[in-house]
């Protein structure tokens, strides 16, 4: 995510994203950012808060997260995809990370979502297409919202060479 003042961050989710009302997920997990300062940050042994997602729950936050604990993310993206919290002050409990946007409070600019192949997760190499690869719909979306989907041009290849 890159949010409005610049600030370039995210979270790496092991386990595919589901609609629960609860924490789930596991020690793979993690935060980073990338600007201003590179950094990564994996869990702590603090509580098992890794991910969490809901929708359409008028008693319980609607949108992603990542650690802390409800309405107190280590990063939280709301349903809407325009605006986030990173409410870690001093440290997000699960993470151990500090703030990762600029304030608590912060407006989305751009954001990628990418998915890992599965046999590339198994030859520890980096993602191969797009979350967005299998939602044409979605990308038809963006498009008309004047939203850019950057991967359309940073593929890797669909065969590897054996050299």
């Amino acid at each position: 995510m890159k949010d409005e003042d610049g600030y370039i961050f995210g979270g790496y989710a092991d386990q595919d994203w589901e609609q629960r009302p609860k924490f789930y997920g596991n020690d793979r997990n993690f935060l980073f950012t990338i600007r201003p300062k590179f950094r990564i940050y994996r869990p702590s042994s603090v509580n098992n808060h890794f991910q969490y997602m809901d929708y359409g729950t008028k008693t319980l936050p609607n949108g992603m997260g990542f650690g802390g604990q409800l309405r107190y993310f280590g990063l939280w993206l709301a349903s809407d995809f325009q605006s986030g919290q990173s409410a870690a002050e001093p440290l997000c409990s699960t993470y151990q990370s500090p703030r990762l946007s600029k304030y608590q409070d912060f407006k989305l600019d751009e954001m990628e979502v990418w998915q890992v192949h599965p046999s590339l997760v198994e030859r520890e190499e980096g993602p191969k297409r797009s979350a967005m690869d299998a939602h044409a719909d979605a990308v038809a979306l963006l498009e008309m919202a004047n939203h850019k989907m950057y991967s359309k041009n940073v593929r890797a290849p669909d065969v590897y060479d054996s050299d």
